[in-house]
């Protein structure tokens, strides 16, 4: 028997918690269990456990509040010795902290953050909205710098859904890290509204084209796949070549659209956000904890995987099913 202290809701919490190595359980508390994000995030937490030679249990709660609570009860009940949590409702946060804490058990809160009654943070994965971003404009910086263009050729466009705060955290990212990454400069840029669709990029694209004449070469980026493949387009219905733009998307939902038909375009990748990295990063550091004692850190963020033409074939059997 061996006891480890660990840190069950932050820095300042510490409670002993006695386990033995062959028989942990870590139990995964997810809503919109028939969800194919969630399906994919529970299948890489399972697969985190088993790794980890722990047994693991889940439980889709949905929308249901009191499930949630049921459930977290009934888990810590059976003695589980760490717990995974996509809350339904932040609002929960405080009384699924607290139950936790009270029974020793570590708690982690994946997708969606939330706080203890004193509103301090619990240990948290998910995304950085700002970081993700930041991974567009490196790729785009070292594609421009590829292809060899001289800088007062270049346009760059920042499609921008403003109604969103997640989706200007995305740009802004994108945007500081190509221009840290490059001899651009923000002088270049042209800032366009859009509504998150790629009908309304193709339009917002297309009059950016018409405007700005003294551009031979487009640099573009924008929340999510529909507004990068909405402005490819757009260049392509122009009369642009492929290789007179480079655009970097955000989530892999248009992966299938842009690379299925192995023919390149100014769509040059994508950041798929594979929810399977949340699961499995929160069942690694719960049991980094309960195993090894480590305290759990207050937010751990899954990198995106970046998507290409050349390694598209790698990822089209789990994207276009």
């Amino acid at each position: 028997m061996k006891t480890l202290t660990l840190t069950a809701i932050g820095a300042a919490l510490l409670l002993p918690l006695s386990v033995q190595a062959e028989h942990l359980k870590i139990g995964y508390i997810n809503k919109m269990g028939d969800h194919p994000w969630f399906v994919a995030e529970v299948a890489g937490a399972a697969e985190a456990a088993r790794e980890g030679g722990a047994e693991f249990v889940s439980q889709d709660v949905q929308f249901n509040a009191d499930l949630t609570i049921t459930t977290l009860d009934t888990m810590i009940g059976d003695g589980v010795d760490g717990i995974a949590i996509v809350v339904p409702d932040r609002a929960l946060g405080p009384v699924v902290a607290a139950r936790a804490a009270e029974a020793g058990v570590p708690l982690i809160a994946v997708d969606d953050d939330i706080q203890t009654e004193n509103g301090d943070p619990v240990p948290y994965v998910g995304l950085n909205a700002f970081a993700i971003g930041e991974n567009v404009g490196k790729e785009l910086a070292d594609f421009y710098k590829a292809a060899g263009w001289d800088k007062s050729s270049v346009g760059i466009v920042s499609i921008e859904d403003r109604k969103a705060d997640t989706c200007m955290q995305r740009n802004g990212g994108a945007e500081k890290a190509l221009l840290e990454n490059s001899d651009l400069t923000e002088d270049q840029i042209v800032r366009a509204a859009y509504d998150n669709t790629m009908v309304n990029s193709i339009d917002v694209m297309t009059t950016t084209l018409t405007a700005n004449p003294q551009y031979d070469h487009w640099i573009f980026y924008a929340c999510n796949d529909d507004g990068v493949l909405g402005a490819a387009r757009a260049m392509e219905n122009s009369g642009y070549p492929a290789d007179a733009g480079i655009g970097i998307g955000i989530d892999g939902s248009r992966s299938c659209d842009a690379f299925g038909n192995g023919r390149e375009s100014a769509f040059k990748g994508t950041m798929w956000l594979n929810s399977a990295n949340h699961g499995r990063d929160a069942v690694k550091l719960l049991l980094a904890a309960i195993q090894d004692g480590e305290e759990l850190p207050q937010a751990t963020y899954s990198d995106p995987e970046f998507i290409t033409l050349d390694n598209f074939g790698d990822y089209s059997d789990r994207l276009c099913s």
